[in-house]
């Protein structure tokens, strides 16, 4: 019997793991999108509903996967002798809590990333390329999600496993691909920037790197680990995938957020409060900093 406990056990340990990181990252988000609310009234309309409508989706996402959650471990449905005779989990809502909303928060991200770019650039080309990765993961993750709806036949684990492999090698080429770019666009902008423009495009390119890297990676990790480790570790990077991108979103726009009298502002020969934030409105912002020098070109 301890043994039979501990097979239990051992498939238990990723899920409950993914479903932890899951709510912890959706308690950062909604603080994430509060403030971002809250600092920016003034932002584009367009801006606002794509932070609405990833926080909805990663609502949405976490109230399912807290459902299966309670059926996975706190009902008795799943006794003994149903986890003995499939080691496999697949809760009602799997679907929707893993392939369907994490590549649905990711073509937004990516096409959020792509309306940046041509604003910015105006390159149509790069444009496009990060349309084309965007909607191509999207498909494939359709196709994952097709895979996980049918059940646990060959046909099904087939179509999940090619979908899943597709969707997090497109979805990582898009996001290292957006990723690169911005910080090379960036860094021929800081050339003709004043010093408070190339204060802030230094910020955006460090979390441009940092926030595509790590996209990349848990993308990139989720197929790997359903393909190649038992004990259904593919839960954390599946579970977590949908928050980081929305994450990565709020960071770069709250990422105007300044301190005043902080490292990265001039000096001044005036006291000022250390946490103040009405200057957020009438600070140059980092975008309109790189049209002024596009324009100059």
């Amino acid at each position: 019997m301890n043994r039979e406990v501990e097979l239990i056990l051992y498939h238990k340990q990723a899920p409950l793991f993914g479903y932890c990181l899951n709510i912890l990252l959706y308690g950062i988000l909604t603080v994430q999108t509060y403030l971002y609310y809250i600092a920016f009234p003034n932002d584009k309309k367009i801006t606002k509903a794509i932070v609405a409508l990833v926080y909805s989706i990663d609502t949405a996402q976490t109230i399912l996967a807290l459902l299966d959650f309670y059926q996975l471990f706190c009902t008795s449905d799943n006794d003994l002798e149903y986890f003995l005779e499939t080691t496999e989990i697949h809760p009602n809502f799997i679907w929707l809590t893993i392939p369907l909303s994490s590549t649905s928060v990711a073509t937004v991200a990516q096409l959020f990333y792509a309306h940046r770019i041509y604003l910015l650039s105006r390159k149509k080309l790069v444009t496009g390329i990060v349309i084309i990765l965007a909607l191509g993961q999207l498909t494939s993750g359709i196709f994952s999600t097709m895979g996980f709806s049918y059940g646990t036949g060959l046909e099904s684990l087939f179509l999940g496993a090619a979908g899943a492999l597709a969707w997090g090698t497109l979805g990582a080429a898009g996001d290292l691909f957006i990723a690169v770019y911005m910080s090379w666009f960036l860094t021929i902008q800081m050339r003709r920037s004043s010093r408070t423009t190339q204060v802030l495009l230094t910020r955006i390119k460090r979390l441009l790197l940092e926030t595509g890297i790590a996209t990349a990676v848990v993308a990139i990790a989720y197929p790997l680990m359903m393909g190649f480790l038992p004990a259904n570790a593919f839960f954390v990077p599946g579970l977590v995938l949908g928050k980081i991108y929305s994450n990565s979103i709020l960071v770069l726009l709250n990422n105007r957020f300044t301190i005043t009298g902080g490292r990265n502002e001039p000096a001044f020969e005036f006291e000022a409060d250390s946490y103040g934030l009405s200057d957020i409105t009438r600070r140059e912002s980092a975008e309109d900093g790189i049209r002024e020098c596009a324009q100059t070109e």
